[in-house]
């Protein structure tokens, strides 16, 4: 099982590898290793592991926790994929078919930026307030649990489902092109999104929207 583990060390030599030797000790293998930022004398990286399963996964976690100057701010799994290639491969998807395409984007764009779910929304001519749900991916728990109050933008938002006592631990908000419609990712566990992963996904829908026009919008 791939998984991610996101954690803060002092940004000094030596740091890194005390990591990496924890999770090597524990019997993990290390896939990938991205430093998503580094100030304040601290670096915040990503880590992504292959383990057995969950309990060894929350070991490592654990482990990792216990050293001094680790700060593990949160775990994914599974996580999404390492190649570097999934963002070209989803455009790739979308393009091939673009009479579909925003049904694509929605269905594919969760495993490819490790989110739950996600759905495609309209927002009304201000561009401050959501008019309607447009689709779901497969895995979402359904249109109702979309409920935006941020205006568009590329942006980490708050977003809680009705009657939820927490809100989701990540939700992306990301425009598709220049118009009313945004591209709604969820992580109901686990992690954040960090503003390297919304530049990401930020880039996908530039992309997607200047190529699909409002008309081709999926209705369910």
């Amino acid at each position: 099982m791939l998984a991610r583990i996101r954690f803060s060390i002092p940004d000094r030599p030596g740091a890194l590898g005390r990591v990496t030797s924890a999770i090597g000790s524990a019997g993990a293998d290390i896939a990938q290793i991205d430093v998503l930022e580094s100030e304040s004398g601290r670096a915040l990286d990503d880590v992504f592991v292959r383990v057995r399963d969950v309990p060894h996964l929350q070991r490592i976690s654990a482990q990792l926790a216990a050293l001094a100057g680790v700060d593990v701010t949160g775990v994914q799994h599974p996580a999404p994929p390492v190649t570097g290639h999934a963002d070209l491969g989803l455009i790739d998807q979308v393009l091939t078919r673009p009479e579909r395409g925003l049904q694509t984007l929605v269905d594919g764009a969760p495993h490819c930026f490790g989110a739950d779910w996600a759905a495609l929304v309209e927002y009304g001519p201000d561009l401050a307030t959501v008019n309607a749900v447009l689709t779901v991916s497969v895995a979402s728990p359904g249109p109702e649990q979309v409920v935006l109050t941020s205006p568009l933008r590329l942006a980490s938002v708050r977003m809680i489902a009705p009657g939820a006592p927490e809100p989701f631990s990540g939700t992306a908000l990301v425009p598709i092109g220049p118009g009313p419609l945004a591209l709604v990712l969820v992580r109901s566990h686990g992690l954040d999104f960090h503003r390297s992963e919304l530049w990401r996904v930020g880039q996908v829908g530039q992309i997607v929207g200047t190529v699909l026009v409002r008309s081709e919008a999926p209705t369910g």
